[in-house]
Order: C-alpha cells, then sequence, then structure tokens
C-alpha cells in the first residue's frame, strides 16, 4: 500500500512533468516568436502586432523593416521585397507614436545590419507623446526582453496553448497574415463612402466659429518628435531611408478644420519636411495631396484605414520614383495640400454630406 509520503512525491513529479510538458509545448510553438522562427516547416503567421513585434525583431532573419501603423500593415512585403533585392520586416505600432517606433528600430539595429527602411510616416506620429508607451496590461514588459526569466506568464498560459496554438497552426495552413501579408487586417472590411462616413458626423453648423487650437500646447511636442527622427537618421547613414505619407481621407481633414486642429497639423508638415530633406539617405513620397485617392470615400474604410489597393499603388509609386517631394518641390507640394483641404471644406465634402 502507498503511503501517504510516497504518494505525495509521486503527485509533484506528476504535475512538475505536466508542467515541464506545457512550456515545452509552448516552447516548440510559439507563437509570440519569442524564442526562434517557426519550426516544422511551418509557416510564419504575424496577426497580433503588440504581441509578436517584439519577437519577431529579436528572432527573424531580415536586412530591411517596413514601419508605421495600422495603415502600414496592408503593404505587402513580398512585393516590396522583389522590387528591392531586401528581406523586409513589418515592424508595426497600433496609432504608431515616434517614440514607440523608433524604440523598435533601435532594437532591430542591435539584431541586424539594416540596409534599408520604409517608413509609413503618419502625421499624427509627430504630435504623440515623446515616452515610449509600449507596455500596459495588454502588453506586458517580458514580451520586450531577451531573458526567459520573466516569461512564465507565456510559458504557463491555458490561453497560448490551447487558443493561441491551434489558430496559428491552422492560419499557417491555411497562409493567412504569412508572408508579405503579415498583419494584413483588410478581409471582411467594408472600403465605401457609406462605410468611412459612419466615423464622421459632420456638423450643422461647420466651418462656423472655430477655435483653433493654441499653437504652444504641441509646438515643443512636434519639434521634439522631429529630433528624435533626425538623430536616428543621422546616426545611421548606412540606412537608406524612405518615408511614405500616407493618403488620410478629406474626411480627416474636414474634421480636423471644424475642430481647429488643421493647423496643427499643417506645422507638422511644414516643420518635419524641411529636416528629413537635409539628409542625404532620405526620399520622402508623398501621397497625402493625391486628390483622386483622399477625396474619393470609396477608398477607406473609416476616415484614415485605406484598402490595400491604395497600400499597392503606394509601394509601385515609390518604385517608380514617382510622387517624390524634393526640396525644390516642397513649398509648392505644401501650397498645393493647403489649396486642396481649402477646396475639400468649401466644395469637395459635399459630394458626400448636405450643405
Amino acid at each position: 500500500m502507498i503511503n501517504k509520503k510516497t504518494a505525495l512525491k509521486r503527485l509533484i513529479i506528476f504535475i512538475a512533468a505536466e508542467l515541464a510538458m506545457v512550456a515545452a509545448a509552448v516552447w516548440l510553438a510559439d507563437p509570440f516568436y519569442q524564442y526562434h522562427e517557426p519550426f516544422f516547416n511551418l509557416k510564419a503567421v504575424l496577426n497580433d502586432r503588440d504581441n509578436q513585434v517584439a519577437g519577431t525583431i529579436r528572432n527573424f532573419c531580415y536586412d530591411s523593416l517596413l514601419v508605421g501603423s495600422s495603415v502600414a500593415e496592408n503593404f505587402d512585403t513580398d512585393w516590396l521585397n522583389t522590387a528591392y533585392d531586401c528581406n523586409a520586416l513589418k515592424v508595426i505600432r497600433a496609432s504608431g507614436s515616434m517614440a514607440d517606433l523608433l524604440y523598435y528600430v533601435d532594437m532591430a539595429e542591435e539584431e541586424q545590419d539594416i540596409k534599408n527602411i520604409f517608413w509609413c510616416l503618419d502625421i499624427f506620429a509627430m504630435d504623440a507623446s515623446t515616452e515610449v508607451q509600449l507596455y500596459d496590461d495588454d502588453v506586458p514588459r517580458y514580451l520586450h526582453t531577451k531573458t526567459p526569466l520573466d516569461d512564465m506568464p507565456y510559458l504557463f498560459n491555458k490561453e497560448i496553448l490551447l487558443e493561441k496554438i491551434p489558430a496559428m497552426i491552422v492560419c499557417s495552413l491555411k497562409g493567412i497574415n504569412t508572408g508579405g501579408q503579415a498583419y494584413n487586417w483588410a478581409a471582411g472590411k467594408n472600403f465605401s463612402a457609406e462605410g468611412a462616413m459612419r466615423w464622421y458626423e459632420r456638423p450643422e453648423d461647420a466651418g462656423q466659429n472655430i477655435v483653433e487650437m493654441d499653437p504652444e500646447l504641441y509646438m515643443e511636442t512636434v519639434e521634439d518628435n522631429i529630433k528624435m527622427l533626425a538623430a536616428q537618421i543621422e546616426k545611421h547613414p548606412e540606412i537608406q531611408y524612405r518615408f511614405l505619407i500616407p493618403p488620410y481621407s478629406m474626411l480627416w481633414w474636414d474634421c480636423a478644420w471644424v475642430n481647429g486642429e488643421e493647423e496643427e497639423r499643417f506645422y507638422v508638415l511644414e516643420k518635419t519636411m524641411p529636416v528629413l530633406l537635409t539628409f542625404d539617405n532620405v526620399e520622402i513620397y508623398y501621397f497625402q495631396n493625391d486628390r483622386n485617392i483622399i477625396c474619393d470615400l470609396d477608398n477607406y474604410m473609416d476616415m484614415i484605414h485605406y484598402s490595400p489597393e491604395v497600400n499597392q499603388f503606394m509601394l509601385e509609386q515609390m518604385r517608380a520614383s514617382s510622387y517624390r517631394l524634393t526640396e525644390e518641390k516642397r513649398e509648392e507640394t505644401l501650397a498645393d495640400m493647403r489649396s486642396l483641404t481649402h477646396a475639400i471644406h468649401e466644395d469637395e465634402i459635399y459630394r458626400y454630406y448636405r450643405r
């Protein structure tokens, strides 16, 4: 007959063995890519940007980066790799503050020799907090450390074991969010004027009694973000930076005008572009004043998120050196942008809203 001491010992051994098996299963599958690229000939499934970007930066092989917010997620990096003979990793941060994106870029530069950075540069990124804000309840700190000593919440996690890993295997086999379509969210989205307009209820008195935002509220933050970005570029003359200024819809610009924020957005453009253009290793491609894109709301699902066809159009135009902003064209381009926003408020917006 087994005594209590022997039974307890066997129970402890059983529990330890079960825990070891769970940890081993998570380590082998590794859906957040904390330790390695995929095993067992599985494709890397990238569909959880906040939990996967740090791991892929540490453990994947790449020589280029595609950087940006959610508006950059639908770029096809396979096409980019062929066009530029590179191996690009998507580095995505929701809302894409400059501080958070620079954190990721710095991490990548420590891990690999980077030759290209394709940067979808959001206007709002230049007016975001200059403090890194990557860690919260949804994005734990352990994802951003190399040591496995703080990985207990990952290795012994029922959701990881029973939900994340099976879903990853299914997506890998079906080719969902793999390869150049990493983090692509377009499936099932409604790109239409009706869909976009649901996100903007234009007030009946739009344009009346506009109170402009106090410049003191944003000038210092914008300039600090510019300095951080400029420091990154200056530190790495060996890297070719290509910045794409994405085309937000005219709803975004009209909303800014109605709320007294339009000058803030022009301040970002007028201060950022001249600084970037001083660097020999920088190219800028400006799509924000393309009337055929931003004034056609069928290209959008909300005020800023455009269809994958727009993403592809930008890549093709960049490769053809179209839409390139140079110092010689800078003032003319920004003047055209002001003319366009005026046309939006006076005419274009009324293609969709009642006067």
